[in-house]
């Protein structure tokens, strides 16, 4: 009698998923996998990384086992290509996050390639992490046996810059975790993580370097302070990155009562930022380029009305829920805050618009359709 096994072995590098101070590939890579793990009550999964799990991932479901190989750098390119060609249990298909596939896959890879935006900002980055960069981009591309990525425009991009046919690459949305990204509570609303904040505020979260443009975010919060009744304070949350030094002198040349109102938190836990963005005004993501831009959706989850670049993927993500405005014209962003402050309908109407385009992202409906292309290229090589 034969019986056919309806199951597979999925393997998943896991090592961005373990970090305890995520950004959004790390954030995406433990979202992505905590979905899988509430929606896939059939197949079994390995999950590979250089250490322990000491975050959430630690409370996973039987089905998931980890694989433990610690290895100092190039984990994915050089170890865990030694771990799939050595290992006598290997998976059906691999599922790679975080843009790498490795050197050697006796397995056929399902990669997520978030954007592409090392080719336009090659200024952010070493020459060897440009090369390195480029590298990964072009191998994981013609190596992979699907590519996932995260928007229309990242899409796009890809086919522009790579040889590679529609039909190889599916692009999944991120979601948001409902639980967390919500309407504030009353006594979410009346807490004050930051002493430092005591009037309304304008918030940012993200790297605060060139790419975010924070810059001109700085000089368009300046031009809004020109209207006196205006006293909102500017939140800027995030570690410094490259340009960093440029910001803080568009800070430093301030009068002393505007750039004593623009507030740098560094990084926060992810605990912290749910209430210090629900808490906010107005949420500010005037970036010059972005893959997804999972912020904006979380901001429009949360009742907080967004203003956004008109630039790269953040149009198809906001459509008519944000305020869309040119990046490189701080008169513009200024003027966008400014009619969100003074006209209560106008904010209305964007709250509204926001909470019903954020309930249209969800990570499960994320990890369905990715479980089912890791089980389409699973079942081809079973086949």
């Amino acid at each position: 009698m034969n019986f056919e096994i309806n199951f597979m072995l999925i393997g998943i590098d896991a090592s961005r998923a373990i970090k305890n101070q995520p950004t959004g590939t790390e954030y995406y890579c433990q979202e992505i996998i905590k979905a899988l793990a509430r929606i896939d009550r059939k197949n079994f999964y390995i999950l590979y990384a250089p250490e322990a799990p000491r975050n959430e991932l630690k409370k996973l479901p039987d089905r998931f086992s980890w694989r433990i190989i610690p290895f100092p750098r190039l984990w994915s390119q050089i170890r865990l290509s030694w771990e799939l060609l050595t290992t006598k249990t290997r998976p059906d298909v691999m599922f790679e996050p975080a843009h790498t596939v490795p050197l050697i896959h006796t397995a056929p890879m399902v990669v997520t390639i978030h954007d592409l935006g090392f080719k336009y900002y090659p200024e952010l980055y070493t020459r060897f992490e440009n090369f390195y960069h480029n590298f990964s981009a072009k191998f994981s591309t013609k190596h992979s046996a699907h590519i996932i990525t995260v928007s229309n425009y990242s899409a796009s991009d890809i086919q522009k810059n790579y040889p590679v046919k529609p039909s190889k690459i599916s692009v999944v949305y991120h979601g948001i975790d409902e639980q967390i990204f919500r309407l504030p509570n009353l006594r979410e609303q009346k807490t004050n993580l930051i002493p430092q904040i005591k009037k309304p505020y304008i918030f940012y979260i993200g790297r605060l370097e060139k790419k975010k443009n924070i810059t001109n975010l700085v000089k368009a919060y300046a031009l809004l302070r020109q209207e006196k009744k205006i006293t909102h304070q500017l939140v800027l949350t995030g570690k410094p990155g490259f340009g960093y030094n440029q910001i803080q002198q568009e800070i430093d040349q301030l009068s002393p009562e505007i750039s004593k109102d623009i507030i740098q938190t560094g990084y926060i836990r992810q605990n912290d930022y749910p209430i210090l963005l629900k808490n906010a005004d107005i949420f500010a993501f005037v970036s010059n380029f972005e893959g997804f831009g999972m912020p904006v959706i979380e901001a429009f989850a949360c009742g907080v009305p967004v203003v956004c670049s008109n630039r790269t993927s953040l149009p198809e993500i906001a459509q008519n829920a944000a305020i869309l405005i040119n990046p490189k014209k701080p008169f513009e962003i200024a003027v966008a805050f400014s009619k969100i402050i003074n006209k209560p309908a106008l904010k209305s109407a964007l709250i509204s618009k926001g909470i019903k385009r954020a309930s249209l992202f969800s990570w499960d409906t994320a990890a369905r359709k990715t479980l089912n292309i890791l089980e389409m290229i699973g079942k081809k090589n079973k086949n």
